[in-house]
């Protein structure tokens, strides 16, 4: 009895499996799988697209063309004024005022580093050895105790090109030593495109970037 019993519970499963399989090939008849042939999230991927190394140096201001604009100098000094006042923590910007954690910088623009009287340098400001001008004082600005590893200088920097513009314009102007503006950067070359079947033509006219007009 027992035996009959277990004979009838395998033969409804067995029947019950068939069953399911039949009813799956059956579905397939009727409703045939149609798949995307891209699939509807797939990421786009850009095969030109450059991998991701590390960016390009940021190019120094044209201070050439920047400081020979008088108006777009007056605006600058008058920014790096405002400005200098991240500076007045530690150091003293007056004719003749003491130094304070750091040296006066009544007249550094144009002064040699690492040579106010009366301040100890770090062993790393003394061997830096520049002389304080527009390029050498853009890049200390950006980061000092990047460029100088060691100096005694905890400033973080001024991160944007626009701000160390107008503080260097600033020391520039309280500054007695006369240092020669560095020439306007060079123009850009013309853009040319070569038409189907001709010769290659000029699209546009090389003129120098004039950024003194996006400080107006």
């Amino acid at each position: 009895m027992a035996q009959s019993n277990t004979n009838a519970i395998l033969g409804a499963v067995l029947a019950s499996v068939l069953g399911l399989m039949a009813l799956g090939v059956g579905a397939n008849a009727i409703f045939h799988p149609v798949y995307p042939e891209k699939p509807g999230f797939a990421p786009e991927v850009d095969a030109s697209a450059t991998g991701g190394g590390p960016a390009a140096p940021e190019a120094p201001p044209d201070f050439g063309t920047l400081f020979a604009d008088q108006a777009t100098l007056a605006d600058l000094v008058a920014k790096g004024q405002r400005l200098s006042a991240a500076c007045q923590s530690c150091h003293t910007l007056g004719d003749g005022e003491p130094n304070k954690i750091g040296p006066n910088l009544h007249d550094v623009f144009g002064r040699p580093s690492a040579t106010h009287p009366g301040f100890e340098y770090s062993d790393a400001m003394k061997a830096h050895n520049v002389t304080w001008a527009y390029d050498t004082l853009n890049e200390f600005l950006t980061s000092p105790g990047t460029v100088v590893r060691g100096t005694k200088m905890t400033f973080a920097g001024f991160r944007h090109a626009e701000d160390r513009e107008a503080i260097i314009a600033y020391l520039r102007s309280i500054s007695p030593h006369n240092v020669p503006l560095p020439p306007p950067h060079p123009a850009a070359p013309a853009a040319t495109t070569a038409p189907a079947g001709g010769t290659a033509t000029t699209t546009g006219t090389a003129t120098a970037t004039t950024t003194a007009a996006t400080h107006h």
